[in-house]
């Protein structure tokens, strides 16, 4: 698996979902641009955060990585 999967993966997820990268970001606590980062490679989210994104987004981590 590439490192840019989790960034296009939630990427894909939000279309699904109909959700925005600023409004997970700040519902999750973060500041408006941190799923824009993941997204786009900038960054990676720490465990912690990616199963609170799991959360989120109502899928265990196996589901996320099950495209």
């Amino acid at each position: 698996m590439h490192e840019s999967f989790i960034g296009k993966r939630i990427a894909e997820l939000l279309v699904l979902k109909q959700l925005s990268a600023e409004q997970v970001s700040e519902d999750l606590g973060q500041s408006k641009v941190y799923i824009d980062k993941i997204i786009t490679n900038e960054i990676l989210p720490s465990m912690c955060m990616f199963l609170a994104i799991c959360d989120y987004l109502e899928l265990s981590p196996a589901e996320f990585f099950t495209e």
